[in-house]
């Protein structure tokens, strides 16, 4: 019986996995390939045939610009800073990152030694730190906007 060195075995899986793999990309863009092409096409470039979807489930966070809403232009310096007194507080985070969360240790422990359904919370805790995260950034995006109205009112001259 004749034996295959192990390098040799090696090195072929690895090359037909990664054939294989790039045959499963080209055949089966992801859903975020639209946003990467939109945002690193130039002028001479046509646009993609995927256009991005705003209904479309969102892994990672867009970078978004100011939210400017109706009636915006009516606010005077005083309402802008009220606004912008209001909004403050919803920038703020009252859920500790994972290594200050004493339940996520918690959990890791309890799910090693006696449950493993009690790893579920870190899925809980990942969660609920993602839509933490876009609800500030909808607050800094809405402070961005007012403040980008202070300075056309011209509110910081005194």
């Amino acid at each position: 019986m004749q034996t295959i060195p192990l390098k040799l075995m090696i090195s072929t899986l690895l090359v037909l996995f990664s054939q294989n793999l790039m045959a499963e990309i080209d055949n089966h863009p992801s859903p975020i390939d639209p946003l990467l092409i939109n945002s690193t096409r130039t002028a001479e470039q046509p646009e993609s045939t995927h256009p991005a979807d705003s209904s479309e489930t969102r892994f990672y966070p867009r970078p978004m610009g100011p939210a400017f809403e109706a009636g915006d232009e009516r606010l005077n310096c005083r309402q802008l800073d009220q606004q912008l007194a209001s909004l403050e507080s919803d920038t703020y985070s009252a859920k500790p990152g994972f290594y200050e969360d004493p339940y996520a240790g918690a959990s890791i422990f309890v799910g090693a030694v006696w449950a493993p359904g009690a790893l579920a919370y870190l899925g809980y805790s990942g969660a609920a730190e993602y839509y933490e995260q876009d609800r500030v950034s909808e607050a800094e995006n809405r402070i961005e906007a007012l403040r980008r109205m202070k300075a056309r009112l011209r509110c910081y001259e005194y």
